[in-house]
């Protein structure tokens, strides 16, 4: 009888349990499949581009439940409309007011350079319609090699405020130049002087709230662009890569130098950061005030301007310049097409130098066309990468570019971050942008143009320094890879629009 009554308990206990397994089962297909549509559903509603689409798919399906996950956590976008409808609204109310002003006094400025307006009309134009970005002149600018250059440049025109400070960076990290930059900070709130900081919340994830607390606490407005709670489940899309400082309304700078102290004294990892920044004076520094003006409307619904916003220079340089923004918030990628507009009109030379070369269909078509006509088409970027899957990305492209006739350098000495692209001997470009989807569609950013030979001629000796600290990667050197690094290119390839 004992027997028999064990042998029963134990049937009931493994038919309960295998239904309670079916069960289980049954839940996690119809969990899983509520996740896969749910994905697909929303990826096709927010427009996504179709290789986008596709990545994501692939993840999706091929890792249940987890894929899934890293989409709603990675990948799922706020419309557009939704996340920066307030900040589309500064602009419509204000930028015709401006711009307005801007153009009833630029007459006195304006040079008529035959060159300029015959090699660089229709990107000048279509800068101006497209990004609200008109050619701004007399202007001065300096080219910063460095960082040691470049905190020197800002220290001493932080010193010298009297009115304002508007700073906005990416990266703003604790260590000896932010605090060399807070005791600036407040020392000048101490004679009145205004100062305005946006960070940031993914790029400058761990900078302290002591610091934070400190700078508010002497009167400085503070503010975080898209906070993040947990670093590992950060949404990194609509990050602000930006770097803009603007003092007294009348110099500015930009570029891709951040707050942080390895521009000083390099990386453990990477070692030494090169890159290149820019100090501006003159008119152009109305457009990066005016970028700044909407980015802290849309923090901190303060708005800066004034009827009397524009603030006139006169300086005995004219370098044509013009001040581009790309981001979600605009209908055209302006930097893309920024790029893309200097590589087709080149005759002679486009020089490129940039970490991050994961170039859209449009970018890599526009490069290899180039180079298959003649153009002298070079790329310099670093050896070494802050991140495995980037470097990988990167790699994919070397061989059709190879292939094309166009020519790769790997900068060796440490981790080249430049973002820089020269041309002809007549225009060049300094900024925050990569060359990349990121940067293109989903970062706000900023680069500045100059059309100016002089400008122009200095980067390029800049950009012949990195390239006497770069080795040259040959087609045939390239093919001679290991089949391991076939499978990481392209694996690093598929994913890199979800990175």
């Amino acid at each position: 009888m004992g027997t028999n009554c064990n042998l029963y308990l134990f049937t009931l206990l493994h038919y309960n349990t295998e239904r309670i397994m079916n069960l289980w089962q049954l839940f996690l297909i119809f969990l899983t499949a509520g996740i896969n549509l749910t994905a697909l559903y929303m990826l096709l509603k927010d427009g996504n581009k179709p290789y986008r689409i596709w990545a994501w798919l692939m993840t999706i399906f091929s890792i249940p439940i987890l894929g899934g996950t890293l989409f709603f956590t990675f990948g799922l976008n706020r419309r557009r409309v939704k996340l920066f409808n307030a900040k589309e609204l500064i602009d419509d109310k204000q930028i015709k007011a401006f711009l307005k002003e801007y153009k009833n006094n630029i007459e006195p400025f304006k040079i008529e350079d035959v060159n300029i307006q015959r090699e660089y009309k229709k990107l000048i134009s279509f800068l101006e319609n497209a990004n609200n970005s008109p050619l701004t002149f007399n202007n001065e600018v300096t080219i910063l090699n460095n960082g040691e250059e470049t905190f020197e440049a800002i220290f001493k025109a932080c010193e010298a405020a009297k009115n304002s400070i508007y700073i906005e960076y990416y990266i703003y990290e604790n260590g000896k130049i932010a605090d060399r930059l807070s005791q600036i900070f407040i020392r000048k709130l101490k004679e009145g002087v205004t100062v305005n900081i946006i960070y940031d919340g993914l790029g400058s994830w761990s900078l302290s709230k002591d610091y934070i607390n400190k700078l508010k606490q002497a009167g400085a407005k503070v503010f975080c662009f898209q906070k993040v709670r947990l670093v590992f489940l950060a949404r990194t899309n609509y990050r602000n890569h930006r770097k803009i400082l603007v003092v007294d309304n009348e110099i500015g700078f930009t570029g891709g130098i951040n707050i942080d102290d390895k521009y000083l004294y390099g990386d453990k990892k990477l070692g030494t950061w090169a890159d290149t920044h820019l100090q501006i004076k003159g008119m152009a520094v109305n457009f990066l005030k005016f970028i700044f003006f909407n980015d802290w409307y849309f923090v901190s619904g303060e708005n800066l301007f004034t009827p009397n916003a524009l603030c006139l220079y006169e300086y005995k340089k004219n370098v044509p310049t013009q001040i581009v923004a790309s981001g979600p918030d605009l209908k055209y990628a302006a930097i893309l097409n920024e790029y893309i507009s200097i590589i087709n009109g080149a005759d002679d030379y486009v020089y490129i130098a940039n970490p991050y070369l994961i170039p859209p269909e449009s970018l890599l078509l526009a490069l290899k066309s180039a180079a298959m006509s003649g153009v002298d088409i070079r790329i310099i970027v670093p050896e070494k990468s802050d991140s495995v899957i980037v470097k990988w990305a990167v790699r994919s492209y070397f061989e059709t570019l190879l292939e094309s006739g166009v020519k790769i350098y790997l900068y060796q000495p440490g981790f080249l971050h430049s973002k820089i692209i020269l041309s002809d001997d007549t225009v060049c470009s300094i900024g925050t942008a990569n060359l990349d989807i990121r940067s293109f569609e989903q970062n706000f950013e900023v680069n500045a143009i100059m059309y100016h030979e002089e400008t122009t001629l200095k980067l390029k000796e800049q950009f012949f320094g990195f390239l006497e600290d770069s080795e040259v990667l040959t087609l045939e050197k390239f093919q001679q890879r290991k089949n391991i690094d076939y499978l990481k290119e392209n694996f690093a390839r598929l994913v890199s629009p979800l990175i």
